[in-house]
């Protein structure tokens, strides 16, 4: 029989997570908090005992105080409890995955199970805060608020969680960071090259200066075009041959930019015989 193999580089991950099931765990079965209202002394004179209300991160809240036999108080909250059963099995299934399922696939089933697991457990960790901060039991002098162990533990197990999800993320958020870095620059140099406002040195002056369109236009009106477009003859004494075809050049059109036109040669277009 072939054990699976652990994929390379995901222990940490794994464990990290592991670490946080085990220590989210214990949240099913004890109390995460407790409000215990301490008597005055005239009020033990007086036959009257300390009182501890506990309470569970799934909801549930019981009277345990020291030596009841009859608790006033115990009521529950069963779909709490099923919902954190769930999540913490999502964890391990997770867990499993994370370390043994190769490829992305491996890598999401670890991620969207310890997302789940830390969210359910947030979610009660904030649901009892919120009472304790709130005096649920109203402003009564005596009254103190404590964090048990299995509350110290879920602390943990939260912090653990959440550490094995940045690292099981961690190339894909450095990814992301870095393509947006690279498109941010991008966007604020264009920006700043855009900018009316740029002076010397900014790039602003490495802009391509704006050309008319150029059409072609007869240099010599005179010229006769003779058969075939083909030359006839030459002018004597000059030893140079006339052409019979037109000759022609390039200009700008009239509406042209008239900065980029230069002042020394009207004629820079003209083609060279």
């Amino acid at each position: 029989m072939t054990w699976p193999t652990l994929v390379q580089g995901r222990l940490l991950g794994t464990l990290l997570l592991i670490g946080g099931v085990v220590c989210a765990a214990p949240a099913t079965l004890w109390p995460t908090d407790t409000l215990t209202l301490t008597p005055t002394p005239d009020e033990v004179a007086q036959g009257a005992q300390a009182q501890r209300i506990a309470f569970w991160s799934w909801g549930r809240v019981a009277d345990a105080s020291p030596g009841a036999t009859d608790p006033t108080i115990d009521f529950g909250n069963p779909w709490g409890l099923l919902l954190l059963g769930v999540a913490l099995l999502a964890g391990v299934v997770a867990a499993a995955s994370h370390a043994l399922r190769r490829g992305s696939a491996g890598l999401l089933l670890g991620v969207a199970g310890a997302s789940w697991l830390a969210a359910s457990v947030t979610a009660g960790i904030g649901q009892t805060a919120g009472r304790m901060q709130g005096y649920f039991f109203g402003l009564t002098e005596g009254l103190t608020a404590d964090r048990t162990v299995a509350g110290v533990l879920q602390l943990v197990g939260t912090a653990l969680l959440l550490a094995a999800l940045g690292w099981m993320m961690r190339r894909a958020v450095a990814s992301l960071a870095t393509a947006a870095w690279s498109r941010g620059s991008a966007l604020a140099e264009a920006s700043r090259r855009r900018s009316p406002t740029a002076g010397p040195g900014t790039g602003a002056e490495t802009a391509t200066p704006r050309v008319g369109i150029a059409t072609i236009r007869d240099v010599e009106p005179g010229a006769h075009p003779g058969w075939g477009g083909r030359a006839v003859g030459s002018i004597p004494g000059t030893g140079s041959r006339t052409d019979a075809r037109s000759t022609v050049g390039f200009s700008e059109d009239e509406n042209r930019d008239r900065s980029c036109e230069s002042p020394t040669d009207p004629k820079r277009f003209r083609p060279s015989r």
